[in-house]
């Protein structure tokens, strides 16, 4: 980078090039620095891409799952209290 000893390794998450690693300006180019830009390492194999997305598919659809017991939990757990309320009331 021409900015200095300034460069950033980020992961690329596209569906091009999922996982994959690369070097850029850590200043960024909208914020005056250079337009540097290095892939870390060679592209990944195509058997490779389709696993890593298989795998970041489960990963999301396990957290919707997640996200869905946690509401499930709230709403069970609100309605406990709300008939604990409720006898204890009468």
């Amino acid at each position: 980078c021409r900015c200095g000893p300034l460069c950033e390794l980020k992961i690329s998450w596209s569906a091009a090039n999922p996982g994959r690693r690369y070097f850029v300006c850590k200043i960024g180019k909208d914020n005056g620095g250079c337009k540097y830009f290095r892939w870390f390492e060679d592209e990944f194999p195509e058997q490779a891409n389709r696993v890593i997305w298989g795998l970041l598919k489960r990963v999301k659809a396990f957290d919707q799952e997640r996200d869905r017991a946690k509401k499930w939990k709230n709403t069970i757990m609100f309605v406990a209290v709300l008939v604990a309320l409720i006898i204890w009331l009468f």
